[in-house]
């Protein structure tokens, strides 16, 4: 559950791990470059939730498993702005 608390921190960007703020901001940034090199927002966000469910499903029990979907699911989260207009 330890991992599940930070990656939720990072959806929030309030994490306290240094580690963790500096992977979030390198594939944030790599999601962007996606986006300015032509590719839809959904389509890039939607690669990275496949990804990180497999990976999830790699390294997280059933249970783990099933709590953390429900945890994101619920979570709310801040859309992604830029230049003070938010993505559709």
């Amino acid at each position: 559950m330890h991992l599940i608390l930070k990656i939720l921190l990072a959806l929030k960007m309030a994490p306290k791990n240094k580690d963790l703020q500096e992977i979030y901001n390198r594939i944030f940034a790599d999601a962007l470059a996606y986006t300015d090199n032509g590719y839809p927002l959904p389509m890039v966000a939607a690669t990275y939730i496949a990804i990180a469910l497999r990976l999830y499903k790699s390294a997280l029990s059933p249970e783990e498993y099933k709590m953390m979907v429900s945890t994101v699911v619920e979570t709310e989260v801040e859309p992604y702005t830029k230049d003070k207009k938010t993505l559709h």
